[in-house]
């Protein structure tokens, strides 16, 4: 059987600097901490180690946080990849006039898109959206090319290093999942997703899938 194998970056700065106070990362660029290098590495020894796995072609998003992510996992596998070049469809969403701002500074500027539901869901939603930037449906059509290609071209197993929001729409495509379920899903840094491919997708292991609901 041949798969794809999806992988979140490992933890940024901006992941770290988001927990502390609500900040829009967006495609603003944010390089790994050293926990998220440790996390990148333990994904190479994993992948290395998987039972059937033997991941031919590897590519990541053009953003440094996947990039560097795709580094550090490429030299714990156990035979050389080919690497494809950086591919734009699979960057982050973009947040538009958002990325990279605190959340509390958007929101003294720009009220309503805390306070009204039409324009408050706009980071997790398949039609609203930051002014200039992209919501769910958006992403998903720039993203699922990339992996129609992928399909179509690449024998074996290939290795994917993307991002959080990416990911989840990839993922709602391949598996035919409700735009609800890809929108409370949630998938962690740096651990790899294993998808059956071969006249459709099946989802082996690495994220949980939230029960359907509309």
């Amino acid at each position: 059987m041949e798969h794809f194998i999806f992988v979140r970056h490992g933890e940024s700065v901006l992941n770290v600097i988001n927990r502390q106070e609500r900040t829009f990362c967006g495609q603003m660029e944010t390089p790994l901490t050293e926990r998220g290098r440790a996390q990148a590495v333990t994904a190479g020894r994993l992948l290395a180690a998987w039972n059937g796995a033997s991941i031919t072609t590897a590519v990541s998003s053009t953003l440094e946080r996947a990039r560097e992510t795709l580094d550090l996992i490429l030299p714990e596998l156990p035979h050389a990849v080919r690497r494809l070049p950086n591919d734009t469809g699979l960057n982050e969403r973009s947040l538009g006039m958002f990325d990279a701002r605190r959340a509390s500074d958007v929101f003294a500027e720009h009220p309503q898109y805390r306070d009204d539901p039409a324009l408050n869901q706009f980071d997790n939603h398949f039609f609203q959206k930051a002014p200039g930037g992209e919501n769910l449906r958006e992403v998903t059509e720039r993203a699922w090319p990339v992996i129609e290609r992928l399909d179509r071209t690449c024998r074996g197993d290939v290795l994917v290093v993307s991002h959080y929001t990416t990911i989840r729409c990839i993922l709602g495509r391949a598996l035919g999942l409700s735009e609800r379920t890809v929108q409370r899903m949630r998938v962690p840094n740096a651990v790899p997703i294993f998808v059956e491919r071969g006249g459709g997708f099946r989802l082996i292991e690495g994220v949980d899938l939230p029960d359907e609901l509309d």
